[in-house]
């Protein structure tokens, strides 16, 4: 691999999962300790990085690498394909906020709706996540006893986001249309939070997922039902 393509797939593991030890890159890429610090120095020094320290329970604070604003727009910039869907409700004369944050959910909803077709609620919030990766706006998720936490660690396109919640929201409305169940947004990196967190209740979900399989089970059985 090249220095360059190191340094990439260093920077996109930091951006991922809102930051990473030496140690834990170096497990990752399969790298020295040495080599790791040499690529994330000059990642630093570009000004894509930058460090806090972690305390531990024994032995001095380990270094925790996390990528800045520039660093997250390096890999996960979407502001072009924002653009053009913007551009394309304005051209089917959404202008109210809420209307454009609908009109953009829609959007990305159809292009990615066939690729969501588990009804299995976990594997349905998997099939989520993982459409809406390639989007950038979900990069994992975790199971509660509550129900799913799913996050994103950084913001795809953050100017737009500072400037109108609209973004923010056709985000939320993409994740619950896709999922087909109530989602709750509980954190935003717009807003100075670590994550974008999206929060769905189990219940809500195992209803939700149930009720299509029924529809999808009656549908079919109408399809083969033989006509009088």
């Amino acid at each position: 691999m090249t220095n360059d393509g190191t340094r990439h797939e260093l920077l996109a593991y930091i951006v991922d999962h809102g930051g990473a030890t030496v140690a834990e890159l170096c497990t990752h890429l399969g790298l020295s300790d040495a080599t790791i610090r040499r690529h994330l120095d000059k990642l630093a020094l570009d000004g894509l990085l930058t460090t806090t320290e972690v305390r531990r329970p024994v032995g001095r604070p380990s270094r925790r690498y996390e990528a800045t604003n520039d660093g997250v727009s390096r890999e996960r910039d979407h502001s072009g394909a924002l653009a053009a869907r913007l551009l394309e409700q304005i051209r089917l004369g959404h202008h109210d906020e809420a209307e454009v944050a609908q009109g953009l959910a829609t959007e990305l909803v159809a292009k990615h709706l066939h690729e969501v077709r588990s009804a299995d609620p976990e594997e349905r919030i998997a099939e989520t996540v993982a459409v809406l990766r390639s989007e950038g706006i979900l990069d994992g998720w975790e199971a509660t006893e509550a129900g799913y936490l799913l996050r994103n660690h950084g913001c795809p396109y953050r100017s737009a986001a500072d400037a109108s919640d609209c973004v923010c929201e056709s985000d939320r409305l993409a994740i619950q249309q896709l999922l087909g169940a109530a989602v709750e947004q509980k954190g935003s990196v717009a807003h100075g939070d670590a994550t974008c967190e999206y929060f769905v209740d189990v219940a809500d979900l195992t209803t939700a997922v149930a009720g299509r399989a029924a529809s999808a089970a009656r549908r079919g059985e109408e399809r083969v039902s033989p006509r009088v």
